[in-house]
Parts: C-alpha cells; sequence; structure tokens
C-alpha cells in the first residue's frame, strides 16, 4: 500500500512557500565547511576535511574527513537545535562510508556512528552494520525519541548510547536529545591516526524508507488571473524517482516543469517517490486554492463601474500569512524557568507572554534584543502546574507554542 501525507493550505492573489523546517546537509557545496559544520574544538578540531564524488547512493557530492593526531571533531551548532523537541518520532538519516581505517594489516570492523550534544554532554548513535576498507555506502537512520524506563531508545539499525560522563539515566539521555546544540561526525573509529571516513546527507526525516516531501513555490499574474506553481524537492533521493500530479486533470509531469492554473479554484498537488524499477512507494499532497477577489469602483461621472482586484485586501491576506513567529522552548517540560527562543533579522523590541488555560495572562516580559538567534528567560517559579501558552510577538510576528510546567 502506497503511504500518503496530505497538507491543506489556501492562498489569495499571492506568493506562499511551504517548506518543511526539518535541517538536511547534504554537503553539495562547492566551499568548505559546507554550509554550518565546522572544526571544534574552534577554529582547530584536528580533522582535514575534503570533498569527493559521486555517492553511490544518490550520486552527490559527499565529505571527506581525515584523521589528524589528537581528537578530531567536526560539528554543526546552528541547524540541529532541540531535536528532541522539534522532530519526535522523526530518524537522523547519515551515509557513511570507510576508505581507510589507518593501519595496513585492516582493524576490526567499523560501527558507523553519529553524536549529539547538548553542550560538553554526548550521546552516539552506534550501527549495528559493520564496514571495512571500501565495503560500499551504507544508510542509517538514528530515531529521535525520548527514553522511557531504563533502556535507551533503538531500532533494527542500531542503539543510542552515552558518554558516562554526560549520564547514566533515562533523564539525562532525554535532556540531551530535546536540548541538543549540535550534531558532531568524526573519523576516529580506532586509536590509529590517518582514518579515513566519508559522510553524506546528515539530515532529519521520516523514518520510513520514503521521503516524498516538498516544498511548493508559488505566483499569482493579477494581469492575467493565472496562478503558477513549481515543486522542489526536500530528499536527496535520485530526482528522476519522483513525478507530480498537478490536481487540474493535466498529465503528470516530472518535477522540474513548473505548471500554471488559468483557473481559480483548489488543486491537490501529490508528489509521488518510485523505486528504481518504477513502483510507487510514497506520496505526500499539498491542497492549495486561489481566488480572483475583485473590487467595484467608480471609473468617470456616467456612473458606470469596472471589477479590479482588491489589492488592500490581498495585502491584508498576504501579510497574515506571513505573521507567524517560530519560538522555541527550552526546557520543555519546564520547573523554574523557560527560555523563550527566537530569530530576528533586525534589532528589535520582542515582547513575550505565558497564557493561562482560562486565556488569562500569567505572565509578561519584553526586552530589546539585537538581531540573530536570541533568548529571553521567564521566572516561572511562582507558576503552578500545567499547561500554558507562551506567546512571543516581534518585528510585527506573533509565535506561540505550548509549555508544559512541571513542579
Amino acid at each position: 500500500m502506497i503511504k500518503a501525507y496530505i497538507f491543506t493550505i489556501c492562498i489569495f492573489l499571492g506568493g506562499l512557500l511551504f517548506k518543511a523546517q526539518a535541517p538536511c546537509s547534504d554537503f553539495d557545496s562547492p566551499t568548505l565547511p559546507a554550509g554550518n559544520w565546522v572544526h571544534a574544538p574552534y577554529p582547530n578540531g584536528n580533522v582535514t576535511i575534503s570533498s569527493g564524488t559521486p555517492n553511490t547512493l544518490d550520486g552527490s557530492q559527499f565529505l571527506k574527513l581525515i584523521d589528524d593526531s589528537g581528537g578530531s571533531r567536526l560539528v554543526n551548532t546552528i541547524d540541529f537545535k532541540n531535536l528532541g523537541q522539534q522532530f519526535p518520532g522523526k530518524c537522523l538519516f547519515f551515509d557513511f562510508y570507510l576508505e581507510n581505517d589507518g593501519t595496513f594489516n585492516g582493524s576490526p570492523p567499523i560501527h558507523p556512528a553519529i553524536h549529539i550534544m547538548s553542550g560538553s554532554k554526548i550521546i552516539t548513535f552506534v550501527a549495528n552494520i559493520t564496514v571495512t576498507e571500501g565495503s560500499g555506502w551504507v544508510r542509517v537512520r538514528a530515531p529521535i525519541a525520548n527514553c522511557s524506563g531504563s533502556v535507551l531508545p533503538s531500532n533494527s539499525e542500531g542503539t543510542w548510547t552515552m558518554d558516562p560522563s554526560s549520564g547514566t539515566t533515562c533523564t539525562d539521555f532525554n535532556i540531551i536529545i530535546n536540548n541538543s546544540t549540535a550534531v558532531m561526525i568524526t573519523p576516529d573509529y580506532t586509536a590509529n591516526p590517518s582514518e579515513i571516513v566519508w559522510y553524506d546527507n546528515i539530515c532529519v526525516k521520516p523514518c520510513a524508507d520514503c521521503d516524498p516531501n516538498f516544498k511548493l513555490d508559488t505566483s499569482f499574474s493579477s494581469t492575467s488571473n493565472t496562478a503558477t506553481a513549481k515543486v522542489s524537492l526536500d530528499s536527496y533521493n535520485p530526482p528522476n524517482n519522483y513525478s507530480v500530479n498537478w490536481g487540474d486533470g493535466t498529465p503528470i509531469t516530472d518535477h522540474m516543469t513548473p505548471h500554471t492554473y488559468n483557473t481559480p479554484g483548489s488543486y491537490t498537488v501529490c508528489v509521488t517517490q518510485s523505486d528504481s524499477k518504477g513502483f510507487k512507494k510514497c506520496s505526500t499532497c499539498i491542497t492549495f486554492c486561489y481566488s480572483k477577489k475583485v473590487i467595484l469602483k467608480e471609473t468617470d461621472n456616467t456612473g458606470l463601474r469596472s471589477e479590479g482586484p482588491d489589492l488592500e485586501a490581498i495585502s491584508k491576506e498576504e501579510l497574515q500569512a506571513n505573521r507567524k513567529r517560530d519560538i522555541f522552548l527550552v526546557p520543555n517540560p519546564a520547573k523554574n524557568y523557560v527560555d523563550v527562543q527566537t530569530s530576528l533579522s533586525k534589532k528589535d523590541k520582542v515582547a513575550v507572554k505565558i497564557i493561562d488555560g482560562s486565556g488569562k495572562t500569567v505572565l509578561e516580559k519584553s526586552e530589546n534584543l539585537n538581531s540573530g538567534r536570541q533568548s529571553i528567560r521567564l521566572n516561572i517559579e511562582k507558576l503552578i502546574q500545567g499547561i500554558y501558552i507562551v506567546e512571543l510577538t516581534s518585528e510585527g510576528k506573533t509565535g506561540s507554542q505550548k509549555l508544559m510546567i512541571s513542579k
């Protein structure tokens, strides 16, 4: 049976961007370090990096790590924050290849691994599969899940482990995965230097081996009253495995071809992923609609009236569609305090409210903050246990998140 995922969105005479927020590093950038990956401890992490191609799993460029003397680490401190809070139930994927195990006579097979950090504390997912020099690419998926009882999360592909200095209990594990500050990769698999490993496609994705997620870019022409839509894949799988049904009865196309809608209405766009033999695996659908809005206006002293687009109404609708502010709460659940985190494009005044179940504002705070990633700490010691709404307003945008207070 083909799996399907459906989202519904409406737009009015304007552009819309629907994009999943899950982080993904494919290392296809021509510059290094790729994306937000840097040496750690900064600026030297005792690791030499370069790029290579192709990753035979998808034909793309990959990142090569060469072990230098001492601990060798490369980290991303930007994209993979608060994984357990943001993406519970999903998986952290990575592709791995062993070029050199650092010895001349060979060494025990290596288990690919990836590390999540929260400050200096570390948890590590160790894959069950073993690799040897030149044995080929493997793709591993680590579950993003909380620990329960006394057993750390695992799946058929491997198990999470903890550095003893980072804790030994489920509570310790959950704090790290829910409040992650970085993801780390390293060529250090044995005690020998000069190991060479390749990493690629470090991405948060649905755990199923099927990824039809995409973003839908749309635009509207006020002169022709037509809408244009274009699909961009979030996936790192081979693009020729994807097809698009535009929902208006026209033939199915590849995902690279933009599509024009000539009649206002509601349309369901579906992207289907197939395997290399053409068998359908899963599908994701987004329903969007656009409508022609008009106003009656006087044209001359004859009393005749003509139709034209209601630009004021359009502007208001577009503004409302883009006024959502992303915020993150750390920790959540919280006991004595909570940090309300957001990103600002410029220096601005930020206002935060905590609202209880009856709709009453029980705590307010505002600060002038600089641009970039910012945080406001709220003291919640006097609030009783329960579920609250935290609302943040800045740059004309408002966002909200549920907060659980547990005493």
